[in-house]
This record gives structure tokens, C-alpha cells and sequence, in this order.
């Protein structure tokens, strides 16, 4: 048996030595094929998440696992169209021999365009952005320029008119003259002998986007119920809530906004049979509304009226009351090379009652802080003194365990970190996807 062992070691041991020179030799040929090496960094969750896709369909470059080893850092990020799609902002950050040469495209889709549609339209915007840095290597005598024929833009490949920032399409009339519309439902049961668990959902949207209004309808359902087998007998849980909510927002030149809000809505989680707002407000972005895809920072000021009418009377004695609120909030939102931050802050009040209010405080903040490491962070604070709808019955053992009402708090909070290192081969050419994909060399640590 031990002779046999240390020939099955001697075996595998010359395998891997034949094959570290082959493997060697084989990457080396790859990356003198190569010309430029690149780093696409996606800040969006639509399209180019997909990294398999774009090894495999822009075969002619050296993809790195890091921006400090790149010739050129592809950031792309995304904003919704008013028709429910995406537009794609892709900047193309020259590095190293490439150093300040910067250029810019953007690419859009349709709200209905599959995952498929939507990357292979980022992929031949990639390919087009690279042409520029492509024309300075040797490669650049294999490049070839086609049209091809009855396609006016990729946005027509995904199912989509081409659409610009003015709110005017390129592709004729509109017979919904910009309106889109949108149903959904969900159900999901499961349960066992002694338990039961079950959630409906279902929703109806109607947006209509242009430059120079904005206008949004909506209402929603949801349905929450738990049963549970106890020693004591069954114990069931349910909660409803139902809402509407409209917008009508108007353009006030490249920074300002002029805004409607009206809300009505139900919830027996918060001691409401009827919860309706009407808000008018101003908002303002220090940076052109154009530029929001990559960075803005805005304030936003609403004030209204507010009518509620209870299913139990308040701890402050009321079955229905009348208020006037407002509130005051501020967002800052930057996508850059570095990583990616937002932060806002808001803070509301019922008029004339000071000491009713809440304020809270977001933060999520992605940084990659040297080579091959970054760190991520998420955290929410709100200070609660206006929660006048608590039921003044108080609540049983049983609603609280099953979470049927809203407690009395004078705070909520929720903090997330990551932290994440990667080292190792700075190429990452190689696609394979057997048994459920190649490593990737992380460490990650999750609290």
C-alpha cells in the first residue's frame, strides 16, 4: 500500500509539473495576443453583471481584476427611463500609457428588453468605447468598420424606440403618447403540520415621463398571514395594508423641480383604517439633473395636509385627527472610480407640534481602498417621537411575538459591513464554468 501511494504522489507530481509550464506558456501566448488591459467596475445591477458574457464576447483585450493594472477603467451606472427601461452612462477612464484620455457613451433599453438584450447592447457600446484606445496597438490593423443595414441605434435591437434625456423619440408617433403602464402579482405559500405561512402582493402603475413633466399613479395590496399549532391552541396572525399614491412633478430648468404628492392608504400594522396626505414642494439639485446617473446632491422641502382615522383609539385619545405636516430632505448620491456613496438626511414634524417629529439618517458607502481591497458599508438611524397612531389598548403577548402592531420605540437602526481582498493573478481572461463556476480568489468577511 505505501508503494502504491507514493507512486500515485509521484504521478499526480509530474502532471502538475507538465502541466504549470504548459499553463505558463498558454496565458503568456494569451496575453502577448492581448493589447490593452481592462477593468470594467459596474455600478449597476442591470446588464453588466454578466462578467462571463463580456470575456467571452471581447476576446481581443486583457480583462484585469483591478483598476490599477488597467489601460482603461470602463465605470458604467444606470437610471431609469420614463418608459421603464435603463439608460446606461459608460466612461471610459484612460490609466497608465492612456493617462487623462477619457471618453463617454451612453446606450438605453425598454422596460421589456430580456437580460440577454440588455448586456449585448452594453457589449457593442464597449466595443465601440475601446475603439479609441484599440487604434494605438497593433490590433489596430485587424480593425474593421460595418454598418449594418435598417438598424438605427442598439437601442432597436433591445425592442426600444431611441430615446434622449429631451424626453422625444426618434421612431415616429407614440400612440401612448409616453405613458407606461405596469401589473403585478405575487403569492408564495408554504407551511408544514403545525404551521402556516403565506404573502400576497399585487400592484398597478401608470408613469408618464418627458422633460418637462413628470407623472406617476399607483396602488398596491399586500397580504401577510401566519398560523402557528401552540400547546395552548392556534394561534394566527394577519396583516392588510392597501395604498394609492400619485405625483405630478414639473421641470424647472436644469435644477429645479416643482413636485404634488397626494398618498391614501391603509394599514393594520399601524393602527390605520384610512391614512390620507396631500404635499406640494420645491427640490433642487446642486448639480444638473442630467449629470444624475453619476452624481447629485439634492434638497427637497414638502408640506400638506394629513388626515388619519384609526381602528382604536390612540394613546393620544383620538379615533380620527387632521395635521399638517412637513418635511425637509437631503441626498447626496456620487458614482465614481473609487467606489460608490450615498447619504441622505431627513427630517419631518407636524406643524405647530415640534415635539412630534422624526428625523433619520442613511448612509451606504462602497470603497475600494487599495489593490484588492475594498469595503462596504450600509447603516439607517431614525429617531422616532411621532408615532401618534399607537393604539392606546395596548398589545398581547401574542401580537407582539407575531409582530401584528407597531411598537412603541423611540428608535430604529440597521448596520451592514463587508470587507473584501482579492489577490493573486491580476489577468482574468479565462472563462469556465464547470461545476457551478471558477474561484476567484476572495476573502470576505461579513458582519
Amino acid at each position: 500500500m505505501r508503494r502504491s501511494g507514493r507512486a500515485v504522489t509521484a504521478f499526480l507530481a509530474a502532471i502538475g509539473a507538465l502541466a504549470t509550464p504548459l499553463a505558463a506558456q498558454e496565458g503568456q501566448q494569451a496575453r502577448q495576443e492581448q493589447t490593452i488591459s481592462v477593468y470594467l467596475d459596474c455600478q449597476t445591477f442591470y446588464g453588466c453583471r454578466d462578467f462571463d458574457f463580456f470575456r467571452r464576447q471581447i476576446e481581443y483585450v486583457d480583462w484585469v481584476r483591478d483598476r490599477q493594472d488597467a489601460d482603461v477603467h470602463v465605470l458604467i451606472s444606470s437610471q431609469g427611463t420614463g418608459g421603464g427601461g435603463q439608460h446606461f452612462d459608460m466612461s471610459f477612464i484612460g490609466g497608465r500609457a492612456f493617462d487623462g484620455r477619457d471618453e463617454e457613451l451612453t446606450a438605453s433599453t425598454s422596460g421589456d428588453a430580456t437580460s440577454d438584450e440588455i448586456r449585448r447592447v452594453l457589449a457593442r457600446k464597449l466595443e465601440i468605447g475601446l475603439v479609441a484606445y484599440l487604434v494605438e496597438t497593433p490590433v489596430a490593423d485587424r480593425l474593421r468598420v460595418s454598418v449594418r443595414g435598417g438598424e438605427r441605434a442598439d437601442t432597436a435591437q433591445a425592442g426600444a424606440p431611441t430615446a434622449g434625456r429631451g424626453g422625444t423619440t426618434s421612431s415616429g408617433e407614440d400612440p401612448w403618447n409616453y405613458w407606461v403602464f405596469r401589473l403585478r402579482g405575487s403569492g408564495f405559500v408554504n407551511g408544514e403540520s403545525s404551521t402556516r405561512y403565506a404573502r400576497y402582493s399585487g400592484s398597478v402603475n401608470a408613469d408618464r415621463t418627458t422633460n418637462a413633466w413628470r407623472i406617476g399613479l399607483g396602488a398596491n395590496y399586500y397580504r401577510y398571514e401566519q398560523r402557528y399549532e401552540l400547546s395552548t391552541g392556534p394561534a394566527t396572525s394577519i396583516r392588510k395594508d392597501w395604498g394609492m399614491n400619485g405625483l405630478l412633478v414639473r421641470s424647472v430648468g436644469p435644477q429645479w423641480a416643482l413636485g404634488v404628492r397626494a398618498d391614501a392608504g391603509s394599514s393594520t400594522y399601524n393602527n390605520q383604517k384610512l391614512d390620507l396626505k396631500i404635499q406640494t414642494g420645491i427640490e433642487y439639485d446642486f448639480f444638473p439633473y442630467e449629470q444624475s446617473s453619476r452624481r447629485s446632491l439634492t434638497i427637497r422641502y414638502l408640506v400638506g395636509p394629513s388626515y388619519f382615522d384609526y381602528k382604536d383609539r390612540t394613546i393620544y385619545g383620538y379615533m380620527s385627527e387632521t395635521r399638517a405636516q412637513q418635511s425637509l430632505t437631503g441626498t447626496l448620491a456620487l458614482v465614481q472610480p473609487w467606489g460608490s456613496w450615498s447619504t441622505s438626511v431627513s427630517a419631518a414634524d407636524y406643524l405647530g407640534e415640534g415635539s412630534k417629529y422624526h428625523t433619520s439618517v442613511f448612509g451606504n458607502v462602497n470603497v475600494r481602498l487599495f489593490k484588492g481591497f475594498s469595503i462596504g458599508f450600509s447603516a439607517n438611524y431614525t429617531w422616532l417621537h411621532d408615532q401618534i397612531y399607537i393604539s392606546a389598548e395596548g398589545l398581547t403577548d401574542e401580537q407582539i411575538l407575531l409582530q401584528q402592531r407597531q411598537l412603541s420605540t423611540q428608535f430604529q437602526y440597521y448596520t451592514s459591513v463587508s470587507i473584501q481582498y482579492r489577490f493573486g493573478s491580476i489577468f482574468n481572461n479565462v472563462v469556465n464554468p464547470r461545476f457551478g463556476g471558477s474561484s476567484s480568489g476572495n476573502v470576505i468577511i461579513m458582519g
